[in-house]
This record gives C-alpha cells, structure tokens and sequence, in this order.
C-alpha cells in the first residue's frame, strides 16, 4: 500500500497491534485485528486528504487535498483512485521536520538496509563451488 517502508516501520506495525490486543496472546483473533488496524489507517490517510485529523499532507502531495465536501460527492471509485494516487507519490528523500519544528532528522535513501546489502534480480544464478570427494 506504501511505498518507501523500512523495517522500523513493519516493527512499529508489529507494536501497534499487540497494543490492540493488549499483549494478549490472540490465536484466531489476529487476521481481525489486522484488518480493524489496516482500516483504521486508511480512516486516517482519508481524514488527511480532506484536512481533518491529526495527519497533515506533504508539501509534494498536496495537490491532492481536497474539501469535505467535494470528498462526499465523490464515488468510491474515484475515492479510491485519488488515494491510491496520492500513495503512490515517494516523498523526496531529504529532511523531515517534527510539526513542532524542534525536531529534524535526515532522512537516508537506503534506511533499513544493511552495509552492502543489494537485490537480486530473480533470473540472477548463484554460483557454489563443490569438491568431489574420491570413492576407495
């Protein structure tokens, strides 16, 4: 769904939902609790396309803001499609400002990555050296 997501943000993920599930061990309940979780997000990325909430727009997103009103005339088919464009967009990778401005931190293009860690394109061939052992 979002582009541009490091490990830290699968585990801050992971810590939301346990948070939902109050560090219960919940065997059946999971696949609900992701779902309220993933709705809940895109409330959240909804509330930020019409300026509600507590999530504001990047500077280079925001020609996709839009009114509340505008927001319920439209379908849910153009709904979904001004987000999924509003989601596709990566931010520039520079830095990021706390909404308090007393925080900044530079953000790195290859965050969550290890020191000369690359991917692999699936048709590459691995090569293994084998020594035959002699048979007596």
């Amino acid at each position: 769904m979002c582009a541009g997501w490091t490990n830290n943000a699968s585990e801050s993920f992971n810590h939301i939902l346990k948070q939902q599930v109050q560090w219960r061990v919940c065997h059946m309940e999971l696949i609900g609790q992701c779902r309220q979780l993933t709705n809940a997000q895109a409330m959240e990325v909804d509330r930020a396309l019409i300026g509600h909430g507590d999530l504001v727009l990047h500077k280079d997103h925001a020609r996709f803001l839009t009114t509340a009103e505008h927001w319920r005339s439209m379908s849910d088919r153009q709904r979904q499609r001004l987000r999924d464009d509003c989601l596709k967009l990566q931010a520039p990778h520079t830095a990021v400002q706390s909404t308090d401005s007393h925080l900044t931190v530079n953000v790195r293009p290859r965050a969550g990555k290890k020191v000369n860690q690359r991917k692999r394109r699936c048709a590459d061939r691995t090569q293994t050296t084998c020594k035959k052992q002699r048979v007596d």
